[in-house]
């Protein structure tokens, strides 16, 4: 487990799963925390690797709340009742249309995501003890999910952004995650200016003369600039520097290995 020492707050435990300790056979003793990744489908190993996971944490893995993951923007506010739906108990009605981001103020709710390649993102607001998950892919990022968690984090909680904390976790980086002109147009309309120039930090351009463009993503920074548009302090944003693509002894990726590639998970919890 990749724990990072950003909030130092022991009220709060924010962790980035890895790819080895678990019972899943691909690899050997992969700690795969995603049902729809899990080859073979066995579903057992994914609850027992689940089980590892909060044993390694010192949280019950009865609390912890997973919700379908669509790659949209809508944010779920759990409360004690749907606290620990997902896992050991099913997702409750209407979940369907996905969540991929979820706030809580309800202490042993343990919030997770699943990712393989995209950005986990982890918040926290230790004024008004509230916590956030996010899953960002491509898509959400353009939508800028982020920046709807700390909104709902205001509206449920009276947050204010300037006081939440934020943790960006490992993630496809720029040099691995290339994408194609109509993907690049995304970000392009997502981000930006009055003249269509996106940052020019944050995404690389083809060079002259290639066959076969590609442009060059960073999500991480893309995810970063909507919290700090969000109103974050710039220092109470933490962001990881592990590639999931380039460190395949520590990390599954879908774009190295595929759809069955298994996945890590994030965890944030409010300490009883």
């Amino acid at each position: 487990m990749i724990i990072y020492d950003f909030f130092k707050d022991d009220k709060v435990l924010a962790a980035f799963s890895e790819r080895s300790g678990g019972v899943s056979p691909l690899p050997e003793n992969a700690l795969n925390l995603s049902f729809s990744r899990e080859p073979g489908g066995n579903r057992d190993n994914v609850l027992k690797n689940h089980v590892i996971a909060a044993d390694a944490l010192g949280i019950d893995v009865k609390m912890i709340t997973r919700m379908p993951q669509l790659h949209g923007d809508n944010i779920l506010v759990v409360d004690r009742e749907l606290a620990g739906s997902g896992i050991t108990r099913p997702f409750p009605p209407g979940a369907e249309k996905g969540y991929d981001g979820m706030v809580t103020n309800v202490p042993g709710a343990a919030l997770s995501t699943s990712h393989a390649d995209c950005v986990p993102v982890l918040l926290y607001d230790p004024v008004k003890k509230a916590v956030g998950a996010v899953h960002s892919g491509w898509k959400g990022t353009c939508l800028k999910i982020s920046a709807a968690a700390v909104k709902k984090l205001e509206e449920a909680f009276g947050s204010r952004p300037e006081d939440i904390k934020a943790i960006i976790g490992p993630a496809i980086c720029m040099d691995h995650f290339e994408v194609r002109k109509d993907v690049a147009d995304r970000f392009i309309e997502a981000f930006g200016d009055a003249d269509g120039n996106c940052p020019g930090t944050l995404m690389r351009l083809p060079g002259p003369g290639e066959q076969d463009p590609k442009w060059h993503v960073d999500m991480r920074g893309f995810v970063k600039l909507t919290l700090t548009e969000s109103g974050l302090k710039e220092d109470n944003i933490f962001v990881s520097e592990d590639c999931t693509f380039g460190e395949p002894e520590r990390f599954f990726s879908h774009r190295r290995d595929g759809a069955m590639s298994g996945a890590m998970a994030s965890f944030i919890c409010l300490k009883g």
